[in-house]
């Protein structure tokens, strides 16, 4: 597919066209304490799968339908209609509502007594969270020059990790003290059993993230000719269709990434119990600490070496993330196998800083290779197909290969060691691809 027809982005602005680094870091700042709470919400089902499993008698894939499918389904298709809302109103105030929504359909999980009831929650949990992502990587866009947008996008990207290793470690947290006391209290919500309460717990605080968004001011558009102008959607299609190229290849490499990501981190808490014995909270308390510090690794240093890599060009950043899927792959392989703790911890960490990279240098080169007035939409695209793969199949693929080939409590271990690495193969090819489409488009 030829990225040659494509229409070239507007020119970038200067970095005096662009807010103060202060307000811009403040922005960044929101947005990443609002990606915090949405991975938290989205997580803190993995903690709780043998809790689930008892009480309401599930099996693993059942309960990897509500990780992955449930929350997926709704999260990516109504992405798509979001973003052109996004790319054409006040993009703050969306995400107010987003937030909310999420924050509300999080705590109702906790009031769930059936299976149905907690898939369609987690479902309306997947409607809040799809405004935040299209929202910020425009906001971002515009309030960062190129040059320093990969960074800038890896410390928002950097919520997703510390969002889920808080998961882990709050959940922890939180079942330590409702187990011991057998059931807890809340007002408006009676009496709990603890994953019940760990829901409610992390859902409601989301609610002041909402109005924190209704109070910061919308940034002006940069490298957009006329503000007022609405781009057709058949404009839209057509760009992407000359780029696809580098812009699809680009979205389905992440997808590939995230199925990884997904297919392990979704499964990590069971892993650890299940293989190495942990007991529940010390579960969470290591899969926690090892997602925040593969996360920093990998979304702060990624982020900050892709604006440096081949002067932080899209091709360049695309290229980087071929390199360091590289390495994810091998050690997608070592850490399920590793016989013990200490080098499960080790190989884990590698793995999701090299899964890490693509959150913000895959972010960075599809908001270089668009222009302004299209980027929400074309950004729901891409979260689109990457969401889909990713996180609706990823867990989902584990528990099944687990079901299917090794019905056995160890067999979790061959099911992640099988599909992290085949997938993360799969996407370090589709990074070194993409990254010559990008070279090509930008240079005609």
């Amino acid at each position: 597919m030829s990225d040659a027809s494509a229409t070239a982005p507007a020119g970038p602005a200067t970095d005096s066209d662009y807010p103060s680094p202060l307000v811009a870091w403040a922005v960044v700042a929101v947005l990443f304490v609002a990606y915090i709470f949405s991975f938290i919400d989205r997580m803190i089902i993995g903690l709780l799968v043998e809790p689930l499993k008892a009480d309401l008698g599930l099996t693993d894939t059942q309960v990897s339908l509500l990780q992955g499918f449930a929350f997926a389904i709704f999260y990516t298709v109504i992405g798509l209609p979001l973003g052109r809302v996004i790319d054409r109103t006040a993009r703050m105030r969306v995400v107010a509502v987003g937030v909310a929504l999420w924050s509300l359909m999080t705590a109702s999980c906790g009031l769930a007594g059936q299976y149905w009831q907690l898939f369609l929650a987690r479902m309306g949990v997947g409607v809040g969270e799809a405004t935040l992502s299209p929202a910020a990587y425009s906001v971002i866009s515009d309030s960062f020059p190129r040059r320093r947008l990969g960074l800038a996008m890896g410390v928002y990207g950097l919520g997703s990790a510390v969002g889920a290793g808080l998961a882990f470690l709050i959940g922890a947290v939180v079942i330590e003290l409702v187990t011991s006391a057998g059931s807890i209290t809340l007002p408006l919500f009676g009496e709990l059993r603890a994953w019940q309460a760990t829901f409610v717990i992390v859902g409601l605080p989301g609610l002041l993230i909402a109005g924190l968004f209704m109070l910061l001011p919308e940034p002006a558009r940069r490298d957009a000719p006329d503000t007022r102008t609405e781009v057709p959607l058949s404009q839209v299609w057509s760009f992407m269709r000359g780029r696809a190229g580098s812009i699809l290849g680009l979205s389905f490499a992440v997808a590939m990434v995230n199925l990884a990501v997904f297919a392990a981190v979704s499964w990590l808490p069971v892993f650890l119990i299940r293989v190495h014995g942990f007991g529940l909270s010390q579960a969470g308390h290591f899969a926690g600490g090892a997602l925040i510090l593969g996360g920093l690794i990998g979304l702060i240093g990624g982020g900050w070496l892709s604006d440096r890599f081949n002067k932080g060009s899209p091709a360049g950043r695309l290229k980087f993330c071929g390199i360091t899927g590289t390495i994810g792959t091998v050690f997608a392989v070592v850490f399920p196998l590793a016989g013990h703790p200490a080098l499960t911890g080790f190989a884990f960490v590698v793995f999701f800083a090299s899964a890490a990279v693509p959150i913000g240098a895959g972010a960075s080169a599809l908001q270089q290779l668009t222009p302004n007035r299209m980027r929400a939409t074309v950004s729901a695209v891409y979260l689109f197909i990457v969401n889909l793969i990713g996180l609706g199949a990823g867990p989902t693929v584990t528990a099944f290969v687990g079901d299917t080939f090794f019905p056995f409590d160890e067999g979790i271990r061959f099911a992640i060691a099988i599909v992290s690495p085949l997938s993360f193969a799969v996407a370090t090819g589709l990074f070194f691809m993409s990254s010559g489409y990008a070279a090509r488009a930008l240079s005609d």
